[in-house]
C-alpha cells in the first residue's frame, strides 16, 4: 500500500513532463497541454480534507510538498489524521498518475451542471482502470497560459463522473520531458 512520500517521489517525475493532447468529435479537435505543478498535489492528494491537521498544514502548497518529498513533514504525523481513511486510496492511486495520463483510455468533455451533488469545475475528464478500479483525473484551463492541470483525481467508490458527459475521440497523445526536450508519442490516430 502506497503512503504519501511515494504518492509525492512519484509526482516529482511529472513535475518534468508535459503532455500534449489532441481530441476530435463530430469534425471538431481540440489541444489540450497538460502541466503539473507542485502546489497541485495538495489538492490532488485530498490533503485540504485533514481538517484537524489545519495548524501542520499552514505553509503554502508548494512547501507541503517539498516538506513531505523531503520527510521533513513526515508520513506518520499526516496519517495520524483521524481524517486520514477518507483520503487512502486516493494517495494510493496517485502513485498511478503518470501511468495513467500515459494511458490511451477515455476523455470526456466534462459538464459540471450535471453533477447536481458535486462542486468539482473542471472543461475535461479521464477515466482510467487501474487495478480493475476505475480512476477519474478531472482537467482545468489554466486562464494565465492556456494549458491544463490535473484540478482533481480520485478513485471511483461509488458514483460514476462520466455517466452522461460527452466522450470525445483521442487523435493524438505526445510526452514531452522538459528538461531533455525528448518527445514520446503515446498514440497517433492521425497519421492512419
Amino acid at each position: 500500500m502506497a503512503d504519501i512520500l511515494q504518492a509525492a517521489r512519484s509526482y516529482v517525475n511529472l513535475l518534468d513532463i508535459e503532455y500534449q493532447i489532441i481530441l476530435g468529435k463530430k469534425n471538431k479537435t481540440v489541444f489540450i497541454p497538460i502541466f503539473f505543478d507542485e502546489n497541485h498535489f495538495f489538492h490532488l492528494a485530498g490533503l485540504q480534507y485533514l481538517k484537524d491537521l489545519s495548524r501542520v498544514l499552514t505553509e503554502s502548497r508548494e512547501l507541503i510538498f517539498r516538506r513531505i518529498v523531503k520527510g521533513t513533514l513526515k508520513k506518520t504525523r499526516i496519517e495520524s489524521s483521524k481524517f486520514y481513511s477518507s483520503i487512502k486510496d486516493r494517495i494510493e492511486y496517485l502513485t498511478y498518475l503518470e501511468q495513467i495520463m500515459d494511458s490511451n483510455e477515455t476523455v470526456f468533455r466534462y459538464n459540471s451542471k450535471l453533477e447536481v451533488f458535486s462542486a468539482i469545475q473542471a472543461d475535461f475528464l479521464m477515466k482510467n482502470t487501474v487495478q480493475a478500479r476505475n480512476v477519474f483525473v478531472f482537467l482545468s484551463e489554466d486562464k494565465s497560459s492556456g494549458k491544463y492541470f490535473c484540478r482533481s483525481f480520485f478513485p471511483q467508490t461509488d458514483k460514476d463522473y462520466s455517466e452522461g458527459q460527452a466522450k470525445w475521440t483521442l487523435l493524438y497523445k505526445k510526452k514531452i520531458h522538459k528538461s531533455t526536450g525528448e518527445e514520446i508519442v503515446l498514440y497517433d490516430k492521425l497519421k492512419r
